[in-house]
Protein backbone atom coordinates (compact mmCIF):
# COMPACT_ATOMS: atom_id res chain seq x y z
CA UNK A 1 0.00 0.00 0.00
CA UNK A 2 2.79 2.38 0.67
CA UNK A 3 4.30 2.00 -2.34
CA UNK A 4 1.16 2.86 -4.24
CA UNK A 5 0.55 5.81 -2.16
CA UNK A 6 4.23 6.97 -2.89
CA UNK A 7 3.66 8.89 -5.82
CA UNK A 8 0.96 11.12 -4.27
CA UNK A 9 2.85 11.46 -0.77
CA UNK A 10 6.19 10.63 -1.12
CA UNK A 11 7.51 12.30 2.42
CA UNK A 12 4.70 10.16 4.43
CA UNK A 13 4.97 7.07 2.35
CA UNK A 14 8.93 7.01 3.14
CA UNK A 15 8.74 7.72 6.89
CA UNK A 16 5.78 4.82 6.92
CA UNK A 17 8.22 2.41 4.82
CA UNK A 18 11.60 2.94 7.38
CA UNK A 19 8.86 2.78 10.03
CA UNK A 20 7.77 -0.70 9.42
CA UNK A 21 11.58 -1.75 9.37
CA UNK A 22 12.67 -1.48 5.60
CA UNK A 23 16.15 0.61 4.90
CA UNK A 24 16.37 1.28 1.33
CA UNK A 25 13.66 4.04 -0.41
CA UNK A 26 10.38 3.08 -0.97
CA UNK A 27 10.47 4.85 -4.41
CA UNK A 28 12.91 2.09 -4.77
CA UNK A 29 10.73 -0.96 -3.59
CA UNK A 30 8.69 -2.46 -6.79
CA UNK A 31 5.34 -1.39 -8.14
CA UNK A 32 2.75 -4.57 -7.50
CA UNK A 33 2.26 -7.08 -10.10
CA UNK A 34 -1.59 -7.32 -11.82
CA UNK A 35 -2.58 -10.50 -11.19
CA UNK A 36 -6.06 -11.50 -13.14
CA UNK A 37 -6.55 -14.94 -10.84
CA UNK A 38 -7.05 -12.47 -7.73
CA UNK A 39 -9.99 -10.20 -9.29
CA UNK A 40 -12.06 -13.25 -10.77
CA UNK A 41 -15.22 -13.37 -8.63
CA UNK A 42 -16.09 -17.38 -8.15
CA UNK A 43 -18.76 -16.76 -5.64
CA UNK A 44 -21.38 -14.18 -4.97
CA UNK A 45 -23.68 -13.52 -2.07
CA UNK A 46 -27.38 -13.77 -2.64
CA UNK A 47 -29.88 -12.03 -0.58
CA UNK A 48 -32.65 -14.84 0.20
CA UNK A 49 -36.29 -13.12 0.58
CA UNK A 50 -39.56 -14.91 1.42
CA UNK A 51 -42.56 -13.29 -0.06
CA UNK A 52 -40.40 -9.94 -0.82
CA UNK A 53 -38.58 -9.72 2.77
CA UNK A 54 -34.98 -10.36 3.78
CA UNK A 55 -34.54 -12.77 5.63
CA UNK A 56 -30.74 -14.27 5.16
CA UNK A 57 -28.46 -14.21 2.52
CA UNK A 58 -26.08 -17.44 1.28
CA UNK A 59 -22.44 -17.27 -0.34
CA UNK A 60 -23.12 -19.39 -3.72
CA UNK A 61 -20.62 -20.20 -6.61
CA UNK A 62 -21.29 -18.56 -9.68
CA UNK A 63 -21.12 -21.48 -11.64
CA UNK A 64 -24.18 -22.94 -9.94
CA UNK A 65 -26.97 -23.93 -11.88
CA UNK A 66 -30.83 -22.44 -11.46
CA UNK A 67 -31.94 -25.78 -9.77
CA UNK A 68 -28.63 -26.36 -7.58
CA UNK A 69 -29.51 -22.60 -6.42
CA UNK A 70 -33.11 -23.09 -5.61
CA UNK A 71 -32.39 -26.81 -3.42
CA UNK A 72 -29.94 -24.61 -1.21
CA UNK A 73 -32.74 -21.88 -0.74
CA UNK A 74 -34.87 -24.37 0.42
CA UNK A 75 -32.69 -26.17 2.40
CA UNK A 76 -31.54 -23.48 4.25
CA UNK A 77 -32.81 -23.31 8.13
CA UNK A 78 -33.39 -19.86 8.08
CA UNK A 79 -35.64 -20.32 5.44
CA UNK A 80 -37.79 -23.47 6.55
CA UNK A 81 -38.47 -21.51 9.71
CA UNK A 82 -40.21 -19.20 7.74
CA UNK A 83 -41.55 -21.72 4.88
CA UNK A 84 -43.24 -23.57 8.64
CA UNK A 85 -43.82 -26.20 6.04
CA UNK A 86 -45.67 -25.16 3.68
CA UNK A 87 -44.84 -25.92 -0.17
CA UNK A 88 -43.55 -22.58 -2.04
CA UNK A 89 -46.25 -21.51 -4.76
CA UNK A 90 -43.07 -19.91 -6.54
CA UNK A 91 -39.58 -19.53 -6.64
CA UNK A 92 -37.95 -16.06 -8.46
CA UNK A 93 -34.78 -16.75 -9.13
CA UNK A 94 -32.66 -13.54 -10.68
CA UNK A 95 -29.18 -15.24 -12.02
CA UNK A 96 -26.21 -13.62 -9.82
CA UNK A 97 -29.15 -11.06 -7.70
CA UNK A 98 -31.13 -12.58 -5.78
CA UNK A 99 -33.82 -15.58 -4.56
CA UNK A 100 -37.17 -14.57 -3.55
CA UNK A 101 -39.67 -17.65 -2.07
CA UNK A 102 -43.35 -16.86 -2.54
CA UNK A 103 -45.06 -19.30 0.01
Amino acid sequence: MLIMLAPYAPHAAEELWHNIGNTSSVLDASFPVYEEKYLIETSKEYPISVNGKLRTTMNISLEATQDEVEKLALGNEVVQKWLEDKTPKKIIYVKNKMVNVVV
